[in-house]
């Protein structure tokens, strides 16, 4: 399995978590599943939900030039999202 970190921003907050997973889909699945909405100012339980829905439709975009890093831009009703998914080597 792979370490992807995730770097989302959120209505002026940053939050980074890392998950464990075969491919990107699945992480960004299991990430989007594990988010802890009190650690997520202005993101409540609906907003959790609809932004899971729309990651499962968005393909994330490969950074030209940067291997292994990966961006998705998305609106929920409660506001723009922005992520960044790194595979990241274990140490």
């Amino acid at each position: 399995m792979d370490r992807y970190t995730f770097f989302m921003e959120f209505r002026g907050g940053l939050y980074i978590s890392q998950v464990k997973e075969v491919n990107l889909r699945t992480a960004i699945v299991l990430w989007s599943e594990s988010l802890d909405i009190t650690e997520i100012k202005f993101m409540k339980e609906k907003g959790k939900l609809e932004l899971q829905r729309v990651l499962q439709n968005e393909d994330p975009t490969p950074i030209d030039g940067v291997p292994n890093v990966w961006i998705l831009h998305t609106i929920i009703k409660a506001g723009f999202v922005t992520i960044h998914a790194i595979k990241t080597a274990d140490c």
